[in-house]
């Protein structure tokens, strides 16, 4: 018996079909990658331990909707924030910035591959990872 229901569209499948469509959307997607890496090590941080975000504030000192902003993937965490999750949730972040036309020296071919974010901007690359 045949389905009357649509296809279902995947979030990827339609953020590959905008970035296609929009290249200012494409633009701004790249930029934010690093705060979505961010956001979903956060979000997955808090969900294994059962915290609520007025938890994760009170742990990490921080007014609550600072949490739901850091959360929200729409804005780059700056250092100081990359420093106290590092320091209060053991997270490791790891930042490469290299030339475009040159693979990095300081970081292995394998942490190249598995960056959780890589952003082309002009004349370089930036590679970041959380674990």
């Amino acid at each position: 018996m045949a389905s009357n229901k649509p296809p279902t569209t995947t979030h990827g499948q339609l953020v590959a079909q905008e970035q296609l469509l929009d290249p200012d959307f494409s633009r701004e997607w790249e930029r934010l990658a690093i705060a979505r890496a961010v956001a979903a090590r956060v979000i997955a941080y808090r969900g294994d331990r059962g915290f609520s975000q007025r938890d994760l504030a009170s742990l990490l000192e921080m007014p609550q909707p600072q949490v739901t902003r850091l959360e929200s993937g729409e804005f780059n965490p700056s250092n100081a924030t990359l420093s106290r999750l590092a320091s209060k949730l053991s997270m490791e972040f790891t930042i490469s910035i290299s030339p475009t036309k040159r693979e990095p020296k300081q970081i292995t071919k394998k942490a190249r591959e598995q960056a959780d974010a890589k952003i082309e901007s002009g004349d370089s690359v930036t590679r970041f990872s959380v674990a």
